[in-house]
């Protein structure tokens, strides 16, 4: 009988243990993490935004493309729903 408590005492001691050592490794993690988004962030704000323009006519080509693509698309929906 004393070898049945000791035995269940040991696994809640040692269930306690795993258990707990779940948080400590999710803050572990994200403590590795942070100084990741803090350099991303940092570089990120460093950098002026800028407009967008393709100077490539190529690029530009293939984005009137999708544009007409995506517009074609959206034409189809639209009479779908209608029908």
């Amino acid at each position: 009988m004393k070898k049945l408590v000791l035995v269940c005492v040991c696994g809640g001691f040692l269930s306690a243990a795993a258990v707990a050592a779940d948080p400590y490794e999710e803050w572990l993690t994200k403590q590795s993490q942070r100084g990741t988004e803090i350099e991303l962030i940092r570089v990120a704000s460093e950098k002026p935004l800028a407009a967008t323009e393709e100077t490539d006519p190529e690029v530009a080509d293939i984005l009137k493309e999708v544009e007409a693509i995506d517009a074609e698309a959206d034409d189809h929906e639209a009479i779908e729903d209608a029908s």
